[in-house]
C-alpha cells in the first residue's frame, strides 16, 4: 500500500508545483535586458565574433617568422664515403721525385705498386642523427600578406556587424513575443468578461422564463452563447500558455508565469519617413555587405599576386648531431629562398575567375538588399500609420458598442428586447475590443520591426516612455 502511495505522490507533486506557479511581473525593458544576457542566439553570435578575432590574429601571423625545431635520424644501406688511391693523393709529391724514380727503377716500381692501393675516406656513417632549429621569414609575397591583413580586419568588422544585426533581431523578436503575451492575456480578460456578461444574461433569461415573460427558445439562445463563451475562454487561456512558453524560451529562463507590466499602447511619437530612409545606408546590414564586397575585392588581389614570386630568409642552426662531422657539415646555414610558380595548370586563372564572380555577387547582393530595405521600410511604415488611424477610429466604435450593450440589457430586463439582440450586442462589443487589441499589437510590432530594419532596435523603449 505504501508503495502505491509513493507512486501517486511522485506523479502529482510536479503537477501541483506547476499549478502553484508564482506570477512574475516583468517590464519590456527588463525583458530586453535579460535577453541580452541570456538569449542563446546572442551567445552564438558572440562566439562568431570570438572566432573572427582568432582568425584575424591567425592571418596577421603571416607577417612574423616561423621558427621550427627539426629532428632527423637516417640509416643508409651503405656508408657514404669518398674513394681515392694513394697515387692520386701523392701525385704532386711524386712529380717532385720523378728524377729519383727514373734513376732507380726498383724504387719507381715500388712506388707505383703502393700508389695503386685504394684509400676510403668516410663522410656520413650508415647511422646518423641531427636536431636543429630552422627559421623561415617571408620578406616578399607579392602582396598576399597585405591582402590577408586587410581581410582579417574586414572579417572582424563583419562579425561585429552581424552581432549588431542579431541583437536587433533578438530585440524585435523578444518585443513581439512580449507583446504577444500581453495581447494573449488581454484576450483572455476580454473573453472572461464576455463570459461573465453571457452568464449574467443567462441568469436573467432563466428568471424571466420562470416568470413566463420569455419563451424557452430565448433562454436556449442565452445558454448557447454562454457555452460558446466557455469554449472561447479555454482557447484563449491555451494561447496564453503558449505565449508564455515562447517568451520563456527567448529569455532562456525557467517556465515562469510572466505578467507583462508594459501594456500594449500607442507610441508617444513615431520616427518620420525621411529619418528612417536616411538611416538605411548606415545600418549594420548594409555595412556588413559593404565589408563583404571589400573582402571579395581583396581576395581577388590576393589571387592575382600568386603570379609573383615568394622570397624568404632562411636560417638553420644545428643544435645536436651524431655521426656527422662538423668539419664537413656546417652548424649554421643562412640564405635566401625563392619560390616562383611558372605554370600550375591554369589553377591561378580559375581562382581569379572565381574571385571575380564572388565580387560581382557581393556587389549585386548589396544593391538588392538596399532596395529590399527601402521596400520593407515603406511597407511597415504604411502598416504603422494605417494601424494608428484604425485605432483612433475604433475608439468611437468601442464607445458605441458599450452603449448598445447597456441599452439592450436594460431593454431585455423590461421585456423590450430579445435574447438574440443582447447576445449580438455583447459579441459585437467583444469583437470591437479584440480588434482594438489586435490593432495595438500591430502598431507596436510594426514600430519594432521598423527600428530593427534601420538598426535602431535599442531605441524602442524611448518611444513608449513619457517625455
Amino acid at each position: 500500500m505504501s508503495r502505491y502511495l509513493i507512486c501517486l505522490l511522485a506523479i502529482f507533486t510536479p503537477l501541483c508545483a506547476l499549478c502553484q506557479r508564482v506570477e512574475a511581473p516583468l517590464s519590456l525593458e527588463d525583458a530586453l535586458m535579460i535577453a541580452r544576457n541570456k538569449n542563446l542566439t546572442l551567445k552564438l553570435a558572440h562566439e562568431e565574433v570570438v572566432r573572427a578575432e582568432a582568425e584575424s590574429r591567425e592571418l596577421n601571423a603571416l607577417w612574423y617568422p616561423s621558427l621550427m625545431v627539426t629532428g632527423e635520424y637516417s640509416h643508409t644501406t651503405t656508408e657514404i664515403a669518398a674513394t681515392t688511391t694513394l697515387g692520386e693523393m701523392g701525385s704532386e709529391l711524386l712529380g717532385n721525385l720523378e728524377p729519383i724514380i727514373e734513376a732507380n727503377p726498383v724504387i719507381g716500381e715500388l712506388i707505383n705498386n703502393i700508389g695503386k692501393s685504394e684509400l676510403r675516406l668516410p663522410i656520413v656513417p650508415r647511422n646518423s642523427a641531427e636536431v636543429g632549429a630552422e627559421l623561415i621569414w617571408v620578406v616578399f609575397s607579392g602582396g598576399r600578406r597585405v591582402a590577408a591583413s586587410r581581410i582579417s580586419k574586414a572579417l572582424l568588422s563583419v562579425a561585429n556587424d552581424r552581432y549588431s544585426i542579431t541583437q536587433d533581431v533578438v530585440v524585435a523578436t523578444v518585443t513581439e513575443a512580449y507583446w504577444g503575451l500581453a495581447l494573449a492575456r488581454e484576450l483572455t480578460r476580454v473573453r472572461r468578461s464576455t463570459l461573465e456578461q453571457h452568464g449574467e444574461h443567462l441568469r436573467q433569461a432563466r428568471r424571466l422564463e420562470e416568470e413566463g415573460m420569455i419563451n424557452r427558445a430565448e433562454r436556449l439562445i442565452a445558454e448557447v452563447a454562454y457555452d460558446q463563451g466557455v469554449t472561447l475562454l479555454a482557447s484563449a487561456e491555451g494561447n496564453q500558455r503558449v505565449a508564455e512558453e515562447c517568451l520563456n524560451s527567448l529569455l532562456a529562463t525557467d517556465s515562469l508565469a510572466i505578467v507583462p507590466t508594459t501594456p500594449l499602447s500607442t507610441p508617444r511619437t513615431i520616427p518620420s519617413w525621411e529619418e528612417l530612409i536616411s538611416l538605411i545606408p548606415t545600418t549594420p546590414t548594409i555595412s556588413a555587405l559593404k565589408r563583404g564586397s571589400e573582402i571579395a575585392s581583396l581576395a581577388l588581389n590576393a589571387e592575382r599576386s600568386r603570379y609573383l614570386p615568394t622570397i624568404s630568409l632562411i636560417c638553420h642552426q644545428q643544435l645536436w648531431s651524431w655521426g656527422l662531422d662538423k668539419n664537413i657539415f656546417p652548424r649554421t646555414i643562412v640564405g635566401v629562398g625563392l619560390e616562383w610558380t611558372l605554370f600550375d595548370g591554369l589553377a591561378r586563372e580559375s581562382a581569379i575567375a572565381r574571385s571575380k564572380s564572388t565580387l560581382r555577387s557581393a556587389q549585386t547582393t548589396l544593391q538588392k538588399t538596399n532596395t529590399d530595405l527601402h521596400t520593407a521600410v515603406a511597407r511597415y511604415y504604411a502598416m504603422l500609420t494605417t494601424s494608428l488611424e484604425e485605432y483612433r477610429a475604433q475608439q468611437t466604435t468601442l464607445v458605441l458598442a458599450e452603449e448598445l450593450v447597456r441599452a439592450q440589457q436594460r431593454a431585455f430586463a423590461e421585456g423590450m428586447a430579445t435574447s438574440s439582440e443582447v447576445v449580438d450586442a455583447t459579441q459585437r462589443l467583444a469583437e470591437v475590443r479584440l480588434a482594438q487589441l489586435a490593432t495595438l499589437y500591430a502598431i507596436d510590432t510594426s514600430l519594432a520591426t521598423l527600428l530593427m530594419l534601420v538598426g535602431k532596435a535599442d531605441e524602442l523603449i524611448t518611444f513608449f516612455t513619457p517625455q
